[in-house]
């Protein structure tokens, strides 16, 4: 999952969290001014390369989902679900999104009355397959109650992951219309430090207005690394219990073949004194002891792919384990079993023949 792309350049990029409070900006006129004055801020900084704003930011836990269709009233299987998002003009070139076709926003269409919309590429295919959807129309949020919201398409661009590493691809809609008023993120590429940066936005924006807190500042990778922090964790106690369970399985494999060998000490006195030679009283001990190991680990090998099978048919979306994975870890069990053996094989190769002898 860590190495699945994101479909935008994470690198450099660091999100802040910034609401202008009601009370003080009850009117979206005065919102969007403000928040046009905290971007040029930002943007005007040493080492920002490009600044823009969003209503909900990928990976954040925002999510603005709805449906858009090519119909004023569509039935369900006219509606295509998308993530629908509200960014300024340079937000899309900022996290590094690749424009496929059409243009970018202008700086004019981020007014209330604007019907320009970008697409990605997912929508674009599913809604005008085989041809280009620049100058096309679509209806976002269009119900049988609310019939008539339409946009026109100006951009098709490359598809990102929105709300998890995991998973298809989905559709996405970006709009301008009223992108200032209804900014949450203020999102920025920068060639700086993102630590540095996040100070240096803080001061810019308290700068014009001293009571208006910057409630949260994080990278885009910090973001991601949290998306998938649980199932690290899972990981991380998985991957230290199977080590546990490694280290068991070689004290215990150790420990009986130390024992039997113990016990066999007056059999071991007596090979050798009729002429076996260490070579082969190690021989014996080790093939015997990983016999054992072997006819364990085959059963066990059974069990785990019988038990695989049964698991994906019970739950949904279980993936089976990769084939070169599975070999890889009988393989460790192997070696490791391997040394646990080879020890007390070797400890018996040094048994003198009249101690072994005397031995009852």
């Amino acid at each position: 999952m860590i190495r699945t792309d994101p479909g935008f350049e994470a690198d450099h990029i660091l999100a802040s969290v910034v609401l202008p409070a009601r009370e003080r900006y009850g009117t979206a006129e005065k919102r969007a001014l403000l928040y046009k004055r905290f971007l040029d801020a930002v943007a005007a900084l040493p080492g920002v390369e490009s600044a823009g704003t969003v209503d909900a930011l990928p990976f954040s836990g925002e999510n603005h989902g709805g449906f858009v269709s090519l119909r004023e009233a569509p039935t369900p299987n006219d509606q295509l679900t998308a993530e629908v998002d509200v960014v300024s003009t340079k937000y899309l070139q900022t996290m590094g999104i690749r424009l496929i076709e059409g243009r970018w926003f202008h700086e004019e269409e981020m007014n209330k009355s604007n019907e320009a919309a970008i697409v990605n590429d997912i929508a674009a295919a599913h809604l005008w397959r085989g041809t280009s959807a620049i100058g096309k129309t679509v209806c976002v949020y269009c119900t049988a109650e609310n019939p008539r919201n339409w946009k026109q398409v100006i951009g098709v661009v490359s598809s990102m992951r929105h709300a998890a590493l995991d998973g298809p691809l989905q559709a996405n809609v970006y709009l301008s219309e009223g992108a200032l008023e209804q900014a949450v993120f203020v999102v920025v590429r920068t060639s700086r430090p993102t630590a540095e940066l996040e100070k240096a936005i803080r001061r810019a924006i308290a700068a014009i207005d001293p009571n208006q807190p910057v409630l949260l500042s994080s990278s885009m990778q910090s973001l991601i690394a949290e998306s998938v922090a649980d199932r690290r964790f899972i990981m991380s106690l998985l991957a230290i219990t199977g080590c546990l369970a490694l280290l068991m399985a070689a004290a215990g494999i150790y420990g009986v073949t130390l024992y039997t060998t113990s016990r066999r000490t007056q059999e071991f006195g007596i090979r050798i004194a009729l002429g076996a030679t260490p070579g082969r009283i190690h021989n014996l001990v080790f093939r015997q002891a990983f016999l054992t190991v072997a006819t364990g680990l085959a059963v066990g090998l059974v069990l785990a792919l019988t038990s695989m099978r049964i698991l994906r048919g019970l739950v949904a979306g279980l993936e089976g384990g990769n084939p070169v994975h599975i070999w890889i870890a009988a393989g460790v069990v192997s070696l490791t079993a391997a040394i646990a053996c080879w020890v007390p094989a070797r400890r018996a190769t040094t048994i003198d023949p009249m101690s072994g002898l005397r031995r009852e």
